[in-house]
């Protein structure tokens, strides 16, 4: 079956650099493109999530009074433009409920947002545990792609975290296997530890990466052991010092998708990290 990722786009500069880097995965493993926007009906009043700050704003292909079939035209003239086989969705809200109806039936491997610096419009969907929970039965790996990301080619060093506990993964995030194994990034595994003293768990962080078959052969030199530091700052360091292009997080069932913008480590990383966060659910 053919690869399907999802492409949540508000027209902002943000979605088009989502947009721009999944093109090129799906060029990879001869996958398909599905753009999807939940469309707000100014004139029928508010829905339950507010438009985002830059929508409509200089640069952007739509306007926030466009009718329904302005903003359809819009996303399927984008879609005939792409490198690879595309379709366009304009879906109702409320947005969780149109969200969880596509992923019931698509099935695609991958949910790609970009990151603005201003709050846009998706993110009320992580926000709102309600719409949050529309992910959850599904546990689709996600990709956050920051709006002023500068670089064209695909992701050549890989940083993934991993706290040294066992990792059973998604079913979902299993078949994201073909795209990883095209990509054949070198991959570093970062455990971060806070304190100075004591055993460290850097031995069963690599293993327990290494047993996910995710990311190709790994030895002792693909792990790297920090201390005194916390979490974000720990992975975020590690990305500079190994000039890594995406970082990789496994969040277990707790963590995911409710908290994802919420105040955990992910969340945080999701929000500061200056490369793609690539979120893969864990289920324990």
């Amino acid at each position: 079956m053919q690869p399907t990722f999802v492409v949540m786009t508000d027209f902002s500069a943000a979605a088009e650099a989502a947009l721009a880097y999944t093109t090129r995965l799906a060029t990879l493993v001869d996958g398909q493109v599905l753009l999807l926007h939940v469309f707000e009906d100014h004139e029928s009043g508010p829905t339950n999530f507010p438009p985002g700050p830059a929508f409509g704003q200089p640069g952007m292909h739509a306007r926030p009074h466009a009718s329904r079939d302005a903003v359809l035209a819009e996303l399927t003239r984008e879609a005939r433009q792409l490198s690879v086989p595309a379709e366009a969705e304009l879906m109702e809200p409320p947005m969780g409920e149109a969200l969880h109806h596509l992923l019931a039936h698509r099935y695609p491997q991958l949910l790609v947002l970009g990151r603005a610096h201003a709050h846009a419009w998706f993110t009320h969907l992580f926000t709102q545990s309600h719409k949050a929970a529309a992910l959850e039965a599904t546990h689709i790996p996600v990709l956050l792609v920051p709006e002023d990301w500068p670089r064209p080619e695909l992701p050549h060093h890989l940083v993934v975290a991993a706290d040294g506990a066992p990792l059973a993964l998604t079913a979902a995030t299993q078949d994201l296997a073909p795209l990883l194994a095209k990509l054949r990034p070198t991959t570093t595994v970062v455990h971060v530890a806070a304190h100075a003293h004591g055993s460290s768990r850097a031995a069963e962080a690599l293993e327990s990466v290494r047993e996910t078959g995710l990311f190709g052969p790994l030895d002792g030199n693909s792990v790297y052991d920090l201390r005194e530091m916390g979490p974000v700052a720990g992975l975020l360091h590690a990305v500079n010092e190994f000039d890594a292009d995406l970082l990789v997080v496994m969040p277990r069932p707790h963590f995911f998708p409710g908290s994802l913008f919420h105040h955990d480590v992910t969340a945080e990383l999701l929000r500061t990290s200056p490369v793609p966060v690539l979120v893969l659910p864990a289920v324990a």
